[in-house]
């Protein structure tokens, strides 16, 4: 068989193995003693591809090794380290009971009007999301709209998912909100502050015209009057005020120093292990102060432990495996062949090169999930021309994370959602998510792109 086709049928294989794996069986359970371990099973699917990689001989151990340390500007052991550093900070905030204190607001706030609510809790959802991560948001909030609407006779699905593609369109505005634009940036060296100037007005253009379009779909359930609106207290939620200040400190003083960085040459994930870092000691600390002191540890008192057992550590055997076959997609000269067609097709056109990586990023990412799509991506766009670099990055980006709103498989918060739903029993079927992904998102990526194409047309 030829060397490019076997490639080519690996990292499908591998990536169909892992959506399968999600959605049939999520986790493995391991009893060890008295105690049952829950795996995630998604990374078993990525390590398939290595697996057949080095079982047919088509990578050397030292192209595997130089799959896994990257490049300079590609290093996956810096995009996982900023990535965990920043969802360390977001997990911290969550025990605090801060994100569960945001969404009551917006409850208290909307008094009973269901419109009101929609638009409160789509704004608080969005602006979360801007400053933590989109995979956080979706899998705190989720269980507490569950809840609240069953308790407010209301249908909870206009709420759910309009939190769902409200997070994983505003993630797209800065650096930190999606691993996806963790890997494009930091694979063509985009500064903070960089990325952000070309990505706020279309991450503005999409996440308005989601919320508008959700609204037209959901409006005749969404103005239903709500019940039980007087008995919420916003201020119960936040179990540890000082802890919830100094989560909110780190996360805001990291994300200043993220955005100056750059200008000092230091590297990003510097800055987010040493604030990750430097809460973990201040938790140690804690804990150790209350064990000296023999306290109770009662829900004032988060240890290092539960912060640490929530922590998506899964994605760092499925990140590096996905190096390693991209690594064989590269070496063979697929991705190459796939960029060079793309420049045929552009040519030196930044619009029409912004709308090509950015439509074809979002259904590929529907089919290898977007994570596994954006690794891909990298070495097609470095094919491409000095003058449409930067378009086809951020197209890429705009399409890995708007793809997670066309069904439920673009990413793999997606699919971990529809897994708290059907544990909840909410009827949520896949035809019905793409029935809605489908009204709204290509009309959200066309506008989208289309502003970052008018911005590239006007100022480069």
């Amino acid at each position: 068989m030829d060397a490019k086709l076997a490639i080519a049928i690996i990292f499908l294989a591998s990536s169909l193995l892992t959506i399968y794996l999600i959605l049939r069986r999520r986790y493995l359970f391991l009893r060890l003693g008295m105690r049952n371990i829950r795996i995630d099973t998604y990374f078993f699917g990525a390590l398939l591809g290595p697996l057949l990689i080095v079982l047919f001989g088509i990578l050397s151990f030292s192209q595997i090794l130089s799959g896994l340390e990257g490049t300079k500007s590609l290093n996956p052991f810096g995009i996982l380290i900023l990535f965990l550093s920043m969802v360390f900070m977001s997990i911290f905030l969550d025990i605090t009971g801060f994100f569960e204190y945001c969404a009551r607001v917006a409850l208290k706030y909307a008094s009973g009007n269901g419109r009101r609510l929609y638009f409160s809790l789509y704004l608080i959802v969005s602006l979360l999301t801007i400053f933590t991560s989109n995979d956080i948001i979706i899998l705190t909030f989720t269980p507490f709209i569950y809840y609240f609407s069953k308790n407010a006779g209301i249908d909870p699905k206009p709420y759910l998912i309009a939190e769902f593609f409200a997070a994983n369109t505003w993630s797209m505005m800065l650096y930190i909100g999606n691993p996806t634009n963790i890997v494009l940036a930091a694979a063509f060296n985009l500064r903070f502050d960089e990325y952000t100037k070309w990505m706020l007005l279309p991450a503005l253009a999409a996440g308005f015209i989601n919320m508008i379009l959700l609204y037209l779909i959901f409006r005749k359930k969404i103005n239903q009057p709500l019940r039980h609106m007087d008995s919420i207290q916003p201020r119960s939620a936040i179990t540890d005020l000082t802890s919830t200040f100094l989560g909110l400190s780190m996360l805001a003083g990291c994300i200043i120093c993220l955005a100056i960085a750059p200008y000092f040459g230091i590297e990003m994930w510097i800055i987010s292990l040493g604030f990750g870092l430097a809460l973990l000691l201040l938790l140690l600390l804690r804990d150790l102060l209350v064990a000296i002191r023999k306290e109770p540890m009662n829900k004032k008192h988060f240890t290092v432990q539960n912060t640490l057992q929530r922590m998506p550590l899964s994605i760092i055997p499925f990140v590096l495996s996905l190096f390693i076959t991209v690594e064989a997609l590269r070496i063979s000269g697929i991705t190459t062949d796939i960029g060079v067609f793309f420049n045929t097709l552009c040519r030196d056109s930044t619009t029409a090169t912004t709308f090509l990586y950015g439509f074809s990023s979002a259904f590929t990412a529907n089919i290898l999930n977007n994570i596994p799509m954006t690794v891909a991506y990298v070495p097609i766009i470095s094919t491409a021309s000095q003058t449409t670099l930067i378009p086809a990055t951020l197209a890429t980006t705009i399409g890995s994370n708007l793809g997670a709103n066309i069904t439920p498989i673009g990413a793999l918060a997606g699919i971990m959602w529809i897994s708290i739903l059907r544990d909840k029993e909410v009827k949520l079927s896949f035809k019905e998510f793409v029935t809605y992904g489908l009204l709204i998102t290509p009309l959200t990526l066309l506008a989208c792109l289309g502003i970052l194409a008018a911005e590239f047309f006007f100022f480069i």
